[in-house]
């Protein structure tokens, strides 16, 4: 048997994030099979980490990889493929040629093997690779799907794979990321635990930590069947649809400068195009809503620029370190009333303690405190929304040789109803969401108006 280390993950690789698997998906107009199965290849022999495997431990009362230093890896990822005799409908592609767009998220089918895992504890009992492609050919297209097990990966890690296969599609070179039988973010959180407290009693009254005594519940039985209950009531109610607005460069300058004013003043505010389109897109789908129901949004950031202050080796840190970040709730009114500069320097301040260390110090102490998985709970009069920022993964920079039509993004084995996406599409944007039709066509108006051409540009 070929000599194996077993490096284990953290409790944010366990904070329910190992029951899900991502799949980003790409459309292009052609593409060699042949050459990406062998780039694939290529990657898992050559970061020995893909091919590992999930293993459980009862030492460590937690996951980890069982990782092969020698030995073939043909078997150590998963490569599949398919061809349907359909074309691909012009809805499920971004249409470049308006400044912002509308399109419709095509089947998750063409982009994902149906024997493909979702959770690590399936990932380990069948010994799955930890990274599958999948290819569908279509008589218009060609559908293209990278999956990984969320348990394991993040956005981080993912943008590691993406560089990895981009490099050896186009033969160039590139460096695997260090791996060891320690976990250095573990490492890290250890430390933080036994250091002396750098924050006070007052972050125990901040917004923060009022929204997670709120809403951040344990992910038991009972709750995990509460919240699937009302994705399912919501989506046969209300026709919830997953759709994303692709937001052209045009669009984008006229977003950067409602939201900054003068771009040459010194006093305009320092918000990133994050801000920008959590505010612009948040604004836009409760547009038509006069309920009293406060809009709570969470968002998925990561750790990995922060701790790397003090440890910056955490900066190649390949597996999940990303906390939900609860923002200041608002109100159905001040969204409507609140410029688009105002909220986005809201939501900029609000996320602004994730950027200390201090903050992930007390987080790390509430989620010790609090054990187990979390989840979000939906409460009566409360409208909560869970915002990831994907363009870290940087599947934008994934070359498939081909002209790009479009680019998804899933989690599986199935998704909350008020999620958004927002990930970089060649020059622009896309702000990808479950939302139910009523919030599309308040969104829509929002696009009709991006549209509407700007003498000034």
């Amino acid at each position: 048997m070929s000599e194996t280390i077993l490096i284990p993950l953290t409790q944010f690789d366990q904070s329910y994030l190992e029951n899900f698997s991502i799949t980003n998906g790409r459309v292009v107009q052609s593409l060699d099979i042949d050459a990406l199965r062998a780039a694939v290849f290529r990657v898992v022999d050559k970061w020995r980490l893909l091919a590992g495997y999930v293993e459980w431990s009862n030492t460590l009362s937690k996951w980890c990889i069982r990782v092969p230093l020698q030995g073939d890896v043909s078997s150590r990822f998963t490569f599949t493929t398919s061809k349907i005799a359909t074309r691909l409908h012009p809805s499920f592609v971004v249409n470049e040629q308006d400044p912002a767009h509308i399109s419709t998220r095509p089947p998750l089918q063409y982009f994902r093997h149906e024997s493909v895992p979702h959770d690590l504890q399936t990932y380990n009992s069948s010994r799955s690779p930890l990274f599958s492609v999948h290819v569908t050919e279509l008589l218009n297209c060609t559908c293209v799907g990278l999956t990984i097990p969320h348990g394991v990966f993040d956005g981080g890690g993912s943008r590691q794979i993406i560089h990895a296969l981009n490099q050896e599609l186009h033969g160039k070179p590139w460096d695997p990321p260090a791996i060891s039988q320690s976990n250095i973010l573990q490492e890290a959180l250890d430390d933080l635990e036994h250091a002396p407290s750098m924050y006070n009693d007052i972050h125990q009254e901040t917004a923060t930590y009022s929204a997670l005594r709120r809403y951040f519940v344990p992910a038991s039985v009972i709750n995990v069947a509460t919240l699937i209950a009302s994705i399912l009531y919501e989506r046969a109610r209300h026709n919830v649809e997953s759709r994303a607005v692709y937001l052209g460069p045009k669009a984008i300058v006229k977003l950067r400068r409602e939201a900054k004013g003068d771009l040459q003043s010194s006093e305009a505010p320092s918000v990133s195009m994050n801000n920008i389109l959590a505010a612009w897109f948040f604004k836009a789908i409760h547009a038509n809503e006069t309920d009293d129901n406060v809009v709570a949004l969470w968002s998925y950031n990561s750790i990995r620029e922060t701790l790397a202050k003090k440890y910056p080796a955490l900066m190649d840190y390949s597996h999940n370190a990303i906390v939900l970040h609860p923002i200041t709730p608002f109100t159905k009114e001040e969204l409507r009333t609140k410029s688009l500069k105002e909220l986005a320097v809201l939501h900029r301040k609000a996320l602004e303690p994730a950027g200390e260390i201090a903050w992930v110090q007390a987080y790390n102490t509430y989620l010790k405190k609090a054990l187990g998985g979390h989840l979000i709970l939906r409460r009566s009069g409360d409208d909560p929304w869970i915002y990831t920022n994907q363009v870290i993964s940087r599947i934008d920079k994934l070359d498939l040789g081909s002209k790009l039509y479009a680019g998804w993004f899933w989690t599986t084995p199935h998704e909350t109803n008020h999620h958004v996406a927002i990930n970089r599409f060649k020059d622009g944007y896309t702000i990808q969401a479950n939302a139910k039709a009523t919030r599309w066509r308040a969104v829509a108006k929002a696009v009709e108006d991006l549209n509407v051409p700007d003498t000034r540009l």
